[in-house]
């Protein structure tokens, strides 16, 4: 079987987010198949250690700090940090010498910022087939999300700027893999990829696919509706504060909004008040397991007001068998394409919906094909072939 090298900016146990979940679980997967699968990923020192039999060369970051673990960092300094990372030298040279060591057939990029795009030079210099998954806007935005006060219709003239050698280095990649068709075509309409080969294969997600809804409100207890993930303006609760207050004092008062993650304090605090003000029943969990989270609500609410690149939380609920109402944007409308009136574009839309669902006059279809591990692995077992 081939031997791949996966690069990404952090590995198990270093977790920021989704995209370390994703590439330890796409990992292991084709490890699985029988590739002989290797890791490279950026660190806070050189060594080499083993993660589920996998070999992981974790490289110390070459570049002003570590964006996975440097998240407060003054404008000046985050400036120089991108203007290294899109062509980052130090690093590529720490590259070049784990590729010469691991001689892979393939080189997998998943997550690029601290590997800088220089990599995928590096790797068709030395006669490697380069393919990147696209995870998030990184390689288009300095902010990673096309997002200000909202979400941008063009890029403006400094992301431009700051990742001009980022698309430039893109030209050197083989296959680009979306993991959603949005977040792929945003790509390529800003005339990325101009020789890969373009693909479309969903993060894997699933884990334990329930059969029949956990907690169930209808029976004459408290109807709970459910927002999971970060606490932030981008991620829209306000939104689903508003569509609840518009609904009658005789329907809210039998339903409870658990919020579960966390964020910034000063903003929880600011919803907290907002919630008290509206007269809502709204309790905030912090972190909490995901799935014990999922089983105990009857509706999962995604308001997000930017594009979200896929929505891992919208598959791991419809696993739950809990239905997801989630705003009309970015990937979030392909993973819903049999659901569609559970999508909404405002808080009018959202509240017509609760009470449609309240009232049994929309009903959550649960097809999940698209998303199982092994309809996915096949998808990447193709791509490798």
């Amino acid at each position: 079987m081939k031997k791949i090298l996966v690069a990404c900016r952090g590995y198990y146990p270093d977790i920021a987010g989704g995209g370390e979940i994703s590439t330890k679980l796409l990992t292991e997967q084709l490890s699985s198949l029988g590739y002989e699968v290797e890791v490279l990923a950026v660190s806070d020192a050189d060594y080499k250690d083993q993660v589920n039999s996998i070999d992981v060369n974790r490289v110390k970051y070459s570049n002003l700090y570590w964006s996975m673990k440097n998240k407060e960092v003054s404008k000046v300094k985050k400036l120089i940090w991108h203007i290294v990372d899109s062509n980052n030298i130090a690093f590529a040279n720490k590259i070049g010498a784990i590729l010469e060591k691991v001689k892979p057939d393939i080189f997998i990029t998943s997550t690029i910022e601290d590997i800088s795009s220089l990599a995928w030079k590096i790797a068709k210099e030395k006669g490697i087939r380069t393919i990147h998954i696209l995870r998030s806007y990184t390689l288009l935005c300095v902010n990673a999300n096309m997002y200000k006060e909202d979400n941008c219709g063009s890029r403006c003239g400094l992301c431009k700027s700051m990742t001009i050698l980022k698309k430039s280095n893109s030209k050197y990649v083989d296959d680009v893999v979306g993991i959603s068709r949005f977040v792929l075509d945003e790509h390529i309409r800003s005339g990325y990829f101009k020789n890969a080969q373009q693909h479309v294969i969903y993060n894997i997600c699933l884990e334990d696919v329930l059969k029949e809804r956990q907690y169930n409100g209808f029976n004459g207890k408290i109807i709970n509706f459910g927002y999971l993930g970060r606490v932030h303006k981008t991620k829209g609760i306000d939104l689903i504060f508003a569509a609840l207050s518009k609904l009658p004092d005789s329907i809210t008062k039998n339903i409870s909004l658990k919020i579960a993650g966390d964020g910034d304090k000063d903003y929880i605090r600011h919803l907290s008040d907002e919630a008290r003000k509206s007269k809502l029943n709204v309790e905030f969990l912090g972190n909490v397991p995901a799935n014990d989270f999922l089983d105990c609500l009857d509706l999962l609410i995604v308001p997000s007001k930017w594009n979200e690149p896929f929505g891992r939380v919208i598959i791991e609920s419809m696993a739950r068998k809990v239905p997801v109402a989630a705003k009309k944007v970015g990937g979030i409308p392909e993973l819903l394409s049999d659901n569609q009136g559970f999508l909404f574009d405002n808080e009018e839309q959202l509240t017509l919906l609760i009470r449609n669902y309240l009232e049994s006059n929309l009903h959550f279809k649960f097809i999940l094909n698209n998303f199982e591990t092994k309809n996915i692995v096949n998808k990447w077992n193709d791509l490798l072939s």
